[in-house]
């Protein structure tokens, strides 16, 4: 049934449909609002679907109907007021108006930036090419599913992203070469041994690395697409396409002109409340305490907090630690707290080369500090409570390393 909102409710809008600015709306109708009319503006045609899920849907591991988030109709029928396929292009902070790229002027009480983040594409000479892309968009992956016959695909970046978007090509038939400046793979989750299980697990799959290199260039012909990507060593290989897998940006443009304080992202302070009255940001386009935020654990946090602020009630953001969970086409991986050891810690670590898994623990005056979980990660969840309960594990330490059931067994 449509909300029936009181004549003298607040407008409340929210820029930015992805998942950061749906769940809020979501979330706060579904906590009986009562005090704010909601207005939910989104660039994309498709709004409030599960970002996180499009690497399965480029593996097509999952159709269309499940990359939802939030229940949009159900939203538009309790009262959200829904835009799509039409982004902010200005804000008017004193005037409390914003003008949409139709040239629809929209009025708030009360504004939050949800505007997300956007691919990095490095600046190679060649990258200006229509068949350079990022990995961030639904539009990004119907690009990816349509690409015709077997193509020779170069992607750069071999974190998480990267390696999604080389599985789902390369179980679409695609020649796939992944570029990796470092060492080794996922260098900011994994160490060397557990990343050199990983990388042959990948090369099992036909997907061909080349570590330590990133393109130097890339070639177009006549009609301005790019052909081929020439290597630091000066190898010239074919890229009928080139997938950009290097990090994020926050989306800050329409901050800036805006006239919000940036830095990275758009400053907040602990309520989420951004340098002006009335305007709040939340999500990967906002920054507190010198931080950024790509993880869904801390921004549903702030989506808490900034509800309780819009409601009057208490409640202040803090970052806490967050795990590092990681599936990369059916390879568990789990990753958290300190994972290179300083001089002052001890590791314990367990393999199993025939069943593929690996753990690494990280200890530190009897505390752990840090986990690596390779193939098993079923004790990831208990390794992570140990870090931030701060348990002494002293007594256990010879039975760390096999897990939760095991060292409560023994100790009972």
């Amino acid at each position: 049934m449509l909300n029936s909102f009181p004549s003298d409710s607040e407008h409340l809008v929210i820029i930015g449909a992805g998942m950061a600015g749906s769940k809020l709306a979501h979330d706060l109708i579904q906590e009986g609002n009562a005090r704010y009319s909601v207005t939910l503006i989104g660039e994309e045609a498709q709004v409030g679907y599960n970002r996180i899920m499009l690497s399965s849907l480029l593996a097509q591991n999952i159709t269309n109907d499940e990359m939802a988030l939030v229940d949009t109709s159900k939203m538009q029928d309790e009262g959200v007021n829904i835009i799509s396929g039409d982004g902010a292009v200005n804000i008017d902070i004193e005037a409390k108006c914003i003008r949409l790229e139709s040239g629809r002027i929209v009025s708030y009480d009360k504004l939050v930036m949800a505007t997300g983040s956007r691919s990095r594409m490095l600046p190679i000479p060649g990258s200006d090419a229509p068949n350079v892309m990022g990995f961030r968009t639904w539009e990004d992956v119907d690009a990816m599913i349509n690409l015709a016959g077997q193509q020779s695909v170069s992607v750069i970046g071999g974190g998480l992203l990267g390696l999604e978007a080389a599985v789902g090509l390369v179980k679409q038939g695609h020649k796939v070469t992944v570029f990796h400046l470092a060492e080794w793979l996922l260098n900011r989750q994994l160490d060397e041994e557990s990343a050199s299980l990983l990388l042959k697990r990948m090369e099992q799959m036909g997907i061909e690395f080349r570590l330590e290199d990133s393109p130097t260039e890339f070639i177009q012909s006549e009609n301005g697409v790019v052909t081929h990507a020439i290597c630091k060593s000066g190898d010239k290989i074919d890229a009928n396409l080139v997938v950009m897998a290097v990090g994020i940006v926050p989306e800050v443009e329409l901050a800036k002109v805006s006239g919000l304080e940036v830095q990275q992202a758009i400053l907040v302070d602990d309520k989420m409340q951004t340098s002006h009255q009335d305007v709040y940001a939340l999500g990967e386009c906002c920054e507190f305490d010198g931080q950024t935020f790509g993880l869904v654990a801390p921004i549903w946090d702030q989506i808490k907090v900034l509800i309780n602020e819009l409601n009057g009630n208490g409640g202040r953001f803090v970052i806490e630690p967050t795990p590092t969970k990681l599936k990369v086409s059916g390879v568990n991986l789990f990753s958290v707290g300190r994972i290179e050891p300083t001089q002052e810690d001890s590791c314990i670590f367990f393999k199993d080369v025939g069943a593929n898994h690996y753990r690494k623990l990280v200890v530190n005056d009897g505390l752990l500090v840090g986990a690596i979980l390779y193939g098993n990660v079923a004790d990831g969840s208990w390794y992570f409570q140990l870090i931030q309960n701060k348990t002494n594990i002293s007594d256990m330490l010879n039975m760390l390393v096999f897990g939760e059931a095991y060292c409560l067994s023994k100790v009972a």
